[in-house]
């Protein structure tokens, strides 16, 4: 059966869970390790320190990405894994430089660690007015009066059918997010900073200057895009898609579609996911294997 690796993009988490996850299991010890030796700090300790309520901070995103690697060498160790392709929408492609062998691991923590200091930076003082807001339940046709309403927006996502990310001015978020449950929908988080929105050059930008510290190689299997769901298999093409990803909307049905097109039935989604996995536009189309860390922890049931 034809498979591909899945790395989700950052979802709200558990911290204490992925910490304990890092500390106990044995891969990700070893991930662990070679993660603090990276950075020169121990990690988990940053990871405590860490703000409670910022999801994106450097040791909170680090950690993500030491935690989906160590996931998919259980999924390979533990399952047979052995994909043919890899995505990693949005935060997820980063897992997917690692894994593809495009960077060292070591080089991939450090890039990490760095693209996220420098997009703290960058929002701090940008577009503070501007929020990214995810909701289902809305059809395509009800979502285009509703965002009609809006001074400005930008589609950041379309994850299923009635799955959206709009990039608005957070001044007109409750109005909105009233009109979403008008409409019969279900609003699902904010997102702060904002992401995947054209008015973001200047953080591209920047972000240009951070990848010129490392040198891309080819990955040793195909990169699927997830804006426009072209196979990525130049370190050319794959840089550009890397720093678009900051400017462009998610497209997570143009991936799914290339995979379908290229036979694949199995998808491993390795990580902490609370979205992915469980889209009808994933689960309809696919065997969904998810390896994360719930699974991974889990002790086995003792036989009466």
């Amino acid at each position: 059966m034809s498979s591909a690796i899945v790395f989700p993009a950052l979802s709200p988490l558990r911290r204490g869970e992925l910490g304990t996850f890092l500390l106990v299991h044995p891969l990700a010890r070893r991930r662990l390790a070679e993660a603090d030796e990276a950075l020169g700090y121990r990690l988990v300790d940053a990871l405590a320190d860490a703000p409670p309520d910022d999801d994106y901070a450097e040791p909170v995103q680090v950690a993500v990405l030491v935690a989906c690697l160590a996931l998919a060498d259980w999924a390979s160790q533990r399952l047979g894994a052995s994909p043919e392709y890899c995505v990693g929408p949005s935060f997820g492609e980063r897992a997917a430089l690692a894994y593809t062998g495009v960077l060292s691991f070591e080089d991939t923590v450090r890039l990490v660690d760095e693209i996220a200091r420098t997009e703290r930076d960058y929002f701090a003082t940008e577009h503070r007015d501007v929020v990214t807001h995810s909701f289902v339940r809305v059809p395509a046709d009800r979502l285009d009066d509703m965002l009609a309403g809006l001074s400005w927006h930008d589609v950041s996502g379309r994850l299923d059918a009635d799955f959206h990310m709009v990039s608005l001015r957070e001044a007109e978020l409750d109005g909105f997010k009233a009109a979403i449950g008008a409409a019969g929908g279900y609003s699902l988080y904010t997102m702060r900073p904002p992401a995947h929105a054209s008015l973001f050059t200047g953080v591209r930008a920047r972000m240009e200057k951070v990848y010129e510290s490392y040198a891309l190689e080819a990955p040793r299997l195909p990169i699927v895009s997830y804006q426009d769901g072209a196979l990525l298999t130049e370190p050319e093409t794959l840089k550009a898609a890397l720093l678009d990803g900051f400017v462009q909307p998610i497209r997570w049905l143009e991936a799914l579609e290339t995979l379908r097109e290229r036979g694949v039935e199995r998808l491993w989604v390795a990580g902490p996911d609370t979205m992915f996995s469980r889209l009808r536009s994933t689960s309809a189309s696919f065997e969904v294997e998810l390896c994360d860390i719930r699974r991974v922890m889990a002790r086995p049931r003792r036989r009466l």
